[in-house]
This record gives C-alpha cells, sequence and structure tokens, in this order.
C-alpha cells in the first residue's frame, strides 16, 4: 500500500513538474496576449455620378461576389447627355470635313497659280482646318466621358464579401463620393494582436501563430506577417516633422503595446469570421531560437 502512494506521489509530483515546465514555456518564452481583434478591409461603395437610386439588389449582410450589381442611379439624365454629346460630335465632324475640303481647294489654287490666293489665306484655312480636328477629338473625348458616366449609374462590388451598413433605400439620392453601404473583403480577414514592447526581441516575420477566438474557442493557425513601425503616444510631436518629448519623472513606466499582424491559415468552422472580434494570440518561438534548455532560462531568471 505503501509502495502504491509512493508511486502514486512520484507520478503526481512529476506531472506537476512537467506541468510547470509546459507553463513557464508558455507564458514566459512563447509571447502571448489576449488583447487581439480580428481585422478586414471595409471597402466603402460611393457612387461616381449623382442621382436618385430606382433599385437596389443587396441587404445588409448578404454576401456578394466581385462584379455583382449592388444598386442603380436613375439613368435618364445620363443618356440624354450623352446623345448630345454624340450630336455635338458629328458637327464637329462635319465642320472638320468642310474646312478640310476649304483648305484643300486654296491649297490646289495655289500650286496652279501662286497668284491667285494669297499665303495668308492659304495658312488661315490650314489653321482652320487643325482648329476643327481638335474639336472633333473634343467631341470624342465627351462622348466617352458621357459614356462612361452612365456606365456607372450601376455600382457593382469591387470585391467579394458581406454588405454592411447599407444606409440607402430607393428613391434616396446618392450624391457622388458619398458612401451609401460598405463591403466587408471576406479576403482580407486576419488579426491584430497587441504585443508589449518588451515580448517583441522574441516575434519575427514568419514566425507560425496560435489564435483562439473569444467567440467559439477554436483555436486557428497563423503566422506573423508584419510588426507595425509605429504608434501613438501623448508626446509624439511628428507633425511637427521633429520629436520634442517633454521630460517624464514617473517612478513607473508602463510598456507599451505594439500592433503584430497575424494571417490567419485557416477559418473557423463554428462560427464566421467577424471585424472587431476579440481572440488570444500565443506566438510559437521556434526551437533554434530559444535561449536554451528549460533548467538554464529558470535558474537564469532566478538569480
Amino acid at each position: 500500500m505503501i509502495i502504491i502512494r509512493l508511486i502514486l506521489t512520484a507520478l503526481i509530483v512529476v506531472a506537476a513538474v512537467f506541468g510547470a515546465i509546459y507553463v513557464w514555456d508558455s507564458v514566459f518564452e512563447d509571447p502571448w496576449t489576449r488583447d487581439a481583434h480580428v481585422r478586414a478591409d471595409i471597402v466603402e461603395i460611393a457612387p461616381q455620378v449623382s442621382g436618385p437610386i430606382t433599385e437596389i439588389e443587396v441587404t445588409n449582410n448578404a454576401r456578394v461576389e466581385q462584379g455583382d450589381r449592388l444598386l442603380t442611379i436613375d439613368p435618364t439624365d445620363y443618356q440624354l447627355a450623352l446623345e448630345q454629346a454624340k450630336a455635338s460630335l458629328g458637327e464637329a465632324e462635319a465642320q472638320a470635313a468642310l474646312k478640310a475640303q476649304q483648305a484643300a481647294r486654296f491649297n490646289a489654287l495655289q500650286d496652279r497659280d501662286a497668284a491667285a490666293v494669297a499665303d495668308v489665306n492659304v495658312a488661315n484655312a490650314r489653321l482652320e482646318a487643325q482648329a476643327a480636328e481638335a474639336a472633333v477629338a473634343s467631341a470624342k473625348a465627351a462622348v466617352d466621358r458621357a459614356e462612361k458616366d452612365l456606365e456607372r449609374t450601376v455600382l457593382l462590388a469591387p470585391t467579394t464579401g458581406r454588405i454592411a451598413n447599407l444606409s440607402a433605400d430607393t428613391g434616396d439620392y446618392a450624391s457622388a463620393g458619398k458612401a451609401v453601404l460598405a463591403i466587408v473583403d471576406e479576403a482580407s480577414f486576419r488579426v491584430d494582436a497587441f504585443f508589449v514592447e518588451t515580448k517583441l526581441p522574441a516575434i519575427r516575420v514568419g514566425d507560425p501563430a496560435r489564435v483562439k477566438l473569444m467567440a467559439s474557442g477554436e483555436t486557428l493557425t497563423g503566422e506573423v506577417t508584419g510588426i507595425s513601425a509605429g504608434i501613438a503616444y501623448g508626446e509624439d510631436t511628428s507633425s511637427a516633422l521633429l520629436q520634442s518629448p517633454e521630460p517624464s519623472f514617473q517612478w513607473i513606466r508602463l510598456a507599451q503595446r505594439v500592433p503584430v499582424e497575424i494571417a490567419l491559415k485557416e477559418r473557423p468552422e463554428r462560427v464566421p469570421l467577424v471585424n472587431g472580434a476579440t481572440a488570444s494570440v500565443i506566438v510559437e518561438v521556434p526551437d533554434d531560437r530559444r535561449q536554451g534548455p528549460i533548467w538554464d532560462r529558470i535558474w537564469s531568471a532566478l538569480r
């Protein structure tokens, strides 16, 4: 009986030792943080032309593919503008043909008899022909512009994702440059993890990472893709080109938190990724960058 107790006690001690080593490695070796959030690119959709909205083909939270139709602005005015531009082009082409004919006639007269027409008249005819050709080019540009404006009355999804913050209704007047909805780009989901600056020496771009989502508890694999090059702080006067930090006499200094970007290699199964969702992140330090055996690190920390 005593032997069994001794064996159980020894197993418990061994398990406790290995547990302590695991916790030590997790807490003191691999950088970790609970201050992390899921992020995605938010694409604001604003029309490039103004007019009343005649049709909306999406709803909030609906998934759209790149190129899907989102909404339509009344094209009537832009169709009329295109017809007017085409009519102006026809008139300019007719004028150009007339001026070219006049210039050719003056040139022919001068070739047959130099005294039949003054040089200044010939030069003026050539200039008028060139001006008419320039007017044709301008009219063609106006047609292209009118065609493009008519095309822009239909808003298409620039990326694949989900609709967010749809604030327009049919009949509303859409103003050029003013966003009416947004798309959460589903291909851009990543995690921004905020690590205290004392953890940064152990983090490298390319290091593997584990991301645990608060929503479902699922753990996803990821990879460090970037470390922020700058953060804002109270004494930052970079807007004046040169920084002029004020002297600080605080006895306690708090480590700043620096964003580290984590690319996700997989998607959760139980919940969708949501921009702004909370997560915890552990960056796994490769064995070749660890400081040595665990007992050496513990002894160094205790000395």
